[in-house]
């Protein structure tokens, strides 16, 4: 079949499934055939199972055919999955030397779920180390490239599912997050990202901290995500895979229904000034863009109000020890050279991100404890801030995506410009840091593209158990503004 529909939303693939107007067996052919062409270019997904991935199509076109009535809300649909999740019979490395020939027995349980809802799962997408950067990057596969201008990085660390979903080289990437690994790498891309609410979907079979033993354990801050064309694609993915383990009592989790299913419905804090974390004037002119539609649209939106219960230093300050306590957890990359650089950094700027990780990295049990009090004191308070507004509005990245990063030792020696000023290049990642530390559920939504023609968005964060609100909102707010655009040079 031809590519057009490459770029569809993934629930109108499933629809055109449910129909017969087009079969799983073409939808991969599609697929396999456009990441042929275009990933040398982008090197987004870093491990495919073709032969596979057919089969699969060809059992799911027969059980569609035989009982269609019994199918799931993913049936047939050809997918891609971040390497960080095991992958029965797929390798899974995490962007690690160590597991370079790793290949899994067992699924991820989040991947148990994706298939058991009829996903096919073609293969997997390009990621740092261990999840620990803010850009898809390592010494197994190289850099992933945007595909909007390929100098620029694709952010991370989910960033080779960003680009595979912005470039029609799969229907959607199912990914992960601690710290707007999500979120980054689709405003970056021009996509709708999701952050799922703190524990909704079971990370056993995640790496880090896996394999192994360690496969059992969920990371602290750590949440399931996906990165979409359409952020109504969102719900059936959700569908498939939010609830608990077995081994928490099979308890039932069911997300709460939207707030609002009109624009004009939405309670709107609009938050972008933090003097911790500037934003250029191009994400301050997507913000504006964004109130100014929402006012028109009828919503009540109350830009910076006092009620805003917290600052990104504050959140920052619980969110940074547990943030490195847990990637801690993963020594891998603390080779020599990342010591060398790291010691060095720590020297030249004793208060700087350098010395806060290496003291996250090594916290006490009593240190994370005072953290994690702080941690959960700040969530209490937005329960009750989300007593009185459904949504805040937020910049997900202080720019649209920076040039590539090198320095793959040097993570505390970067730096990238707000408006010609140099930050930390950590900075990326406060303004997602605040929903990590609520445990609510966030949004992005793209809303333009700057003067250079990058795409540009923002986020909504809503209450915990809210990831229908959010994604609801996003599907309004997005189909106002911009939305997802397809990459000129990849809409071939």
């Amino acid at each position: 079949m031809s590519d057009a529909h490459a770029f569809a939303p993934a629930h109108e693939l499933c629809a055109l499934l449910g129909k017969g107007e087009v079969s799983s067996v073409d939808l991969v052919e599609m697929y396999l055939g456009r990441i042929e062409r275009h990933n040398g270019a982008l090197n987004a997904v870093i491990t495919i199972d073709a032969a596979r991935a057919r089969r699969e199509a060809e059992e799911s076109d027969r059980i569609r055919a035989e009982s269609p009535g019994d199918v799931g809300p993913l049936h047939g649909l050809p997918i891609t999955v971040k390497d960080s999740y095991e992958t029965a019979g797929m390798r899974t490395s995490c962007g690690r030397e160590d597991l370079r020939h790793n290949v899994p027995t067992r699924d991820a349980v989040a991947v148990e779920r994706l298939r058991a809802a009829g996903a096919v799962i073609m293969g997997k997408s390009n990621m740092p180390p261990g999840n620990q950067d803010v850009q898809a990057d390592n010494p197994l596969f190289g850099p992933t490239n945007n595909p909007w201008n390929l100098s620029k990085t694709s952010g991370g660390s989910a960033g080779g599912g960003a680009v595979a979903t912005a470039a029609g080289l799969t229907a959607f990437d199912f990914a992960s997050e601690i710290g707007g690994s999500t979120r980054v790498p689709s405003h970056f891309n021009g996509l709708y990202g999701h952050k799922a609410t703190y524990r909704s979907i079971p990370l056993v079979g995640h790496i880090s901290p896996g394999p192994g033993v360690k496969r059992w354990s969920e990371p602290d801050l750590a949440c399931a995500g996906a990165q979409v064309r359409d952020a109504r694609d969102l719900a059936s993915i959700l569908e498939a895979t939010v609830g608990a383990l077995d081994r928490d009592g099979g308890f039932g989790y069911t997300l709460s229904p939207p707030r609002a299913t009109v624009l004009s419905g939405f309670r709107v804090a609009a938050w972008y000034e933090d003097e911790d974390c500037p934003v250029d004037s191009d994400v301050r002119g997507a913000m504006r863009t964004a109130i100014d539609s929402l006012r028109e649209a009828g919503a009540t939106v109350d830009v910076h109000p006092s009620a805003i219960p917290v600052t990104i230093s504050e959140s920052h300050n619980a969110f940074h020890p547990l943030l490195f306590s847990q990637l801690g957890a993963d020594r891998s990359g603390m080779t020599p050279a990342f010591g060398a650089a790291t010691a060095a950094r720590i020297v030249q700027n004793p208060r700087g991100d350098a010395l806060r990780a290496f003291r996250g990295t090594f916290l006490s049990h009593y240190a994370w404890m005072e953290a994690d009090a702080l941690r959960q004191e700040i969530r209490e308070r937005w329960v009750r801030f989300f007593e009185h507004y459904d949504i805040v509005l937020m910049p997900v990245s202080p720019t649209a995506a920076p040039n590539h990063h090198g320095k793959p030792n040097d993570k505390f020696g970067r730096e990238f410009e707000v408006d010609g000023r140099r930050r930390p290049y950590w900075d990326q990642i406060k303004w997602c840091g605040l929903a990590n530390v609520s445990g609510g559920p966030a949004t992005t939504v793209p809303v333009g593209r700057t003067s250079a023609g990058l795409p540009v968005g923002v986020q909504a964060m809503g209450p915990a158990g809210g990831d229908l609100t959010t994604i609801e909102f996003a599907a309004l707010l997005g189909g106002r503004l911009a939305g997802y655009q397809r990459p000129p040079a990849f809409d071939l």
